[in-house]
């Protein structure tokens, strides 16, 4: 069964190197040979959503971008999502943006339910923004998310990339590649019909 994946970075910055990771990570989904229909890459900041306030969104509605957010996530089955480590916890950027995407419709489900996501991290320090991920983690757990066990970290990323934007280092190539298949192993999972029988009321 085919799969989308949307994959988005909580960095606003131009040169990221967590945009580097993502893109990285989608070089490596469309190489794996899963059999994917789509891949979107999201630009967060291209959404141009405000600070999440219950004011505006009542005397407003929804912004435009929190409804270009949230229909995307509901067209796609598969997450990727790469932020980098603010005093040890995710981006503003990332957390503004979901906090948009999980206000309630009327008659409209979730389009967090029922997704699978894995999460990436990249730091210029040795760390590599994992202090971070479990906030990330705890938060789309929160909202019906199943993200996937393995993760990626990745310390020293201002070296960590070629010209070309692959991974240098190829025990984090192949640490990246089994973040990926896992993702991609674990959604075809989520998605494929049970073959179990129905049992019957007597």
């Amino acid at each position: 069964m085919s799969l989308k994946l949307l994959a988005f970075s909580g960095s606003s910055r131009k040169d990221s190197v967590n945009g580097k990771l993502l893109a990285a990570a989608v070089r490596g989904v469309r190489a794996s040979g899963a059999e994917v229909a789509g891949i979107t890459q999201l630009d967060l900041r291209a959404l141009a959503l405000p600070i999440y306030d219950g004011d505006l969104e009542d005397s407003a509605g929804l912004p435009a971008g929190c409804l270009a957010l949230k229909e995307a996530l509901r067209e796609h089955d598969a997450l990727l999502v790469a932020s980098p480590e603010y005093n040890g916890f995710f981006s503003p950027l990332l957390k503004n943006a979901i906090d948009w995407a999980s206000r309630p419709q009327e008659g409209v489900p979730s389009p967090f339910n029922g997704k699978v996501a894995a999460l990436l991290a990249a730091s210029p320090g040795a760390l590599g923004g994992i202090r971070g991920l479990p906030a990330i983690r705890l938060l789309l757990s929160n909202l019906g998310v199943l993200v996937v066990p393995g993760q990626m970290s990745l310390p020293n990323a201002l070296g960590a990339f070629d010209d070309a934007g692959q991974l240098v280092n190829a025990p984090q190539r192949e640490m990246l590649g089994r973040v990926i298949d896992e993702l991609l192993a674990t959604s075809a999972g989520n998605r494929a019909p049970s073959t179990a029988p129905r049992s019957v009321s007597r």
